[in-house]
């Protein structure tokens, strides 16, 4: 039996974002958006799941409540 290497897709929300390097961890790939996307400032990364030949990581934003 053949391995198969899945592309990896990162989504946040509705949105497929390509993988920058195949070399950089899920953690350090959520490092390079936070540049990008303010929002994933405090957030956290996580696998979902493939989907066809992608192995999808779920990129989310801490939700935060402000106080009062």
């Amino acid at each position: 039996m053949a391995s198969v290497k899945l592309a990896r897709v990162f989504r946040m929300g509705a949105t497929d974002l390509p993988d920058p390097d195949s070399e950089l961890s899920p953690d350090q790939v959520l490092d390079h958006f936070k540049s990008i996307f303010p929002t994933l400032r405090y957030g956290k990364v996580e696998e979902a799941g493939v989907e066809g030949d992608m192995l999808v990581y779920r990129m989310e934003s801490n939700s935060y409540k402000a106080n009062g």
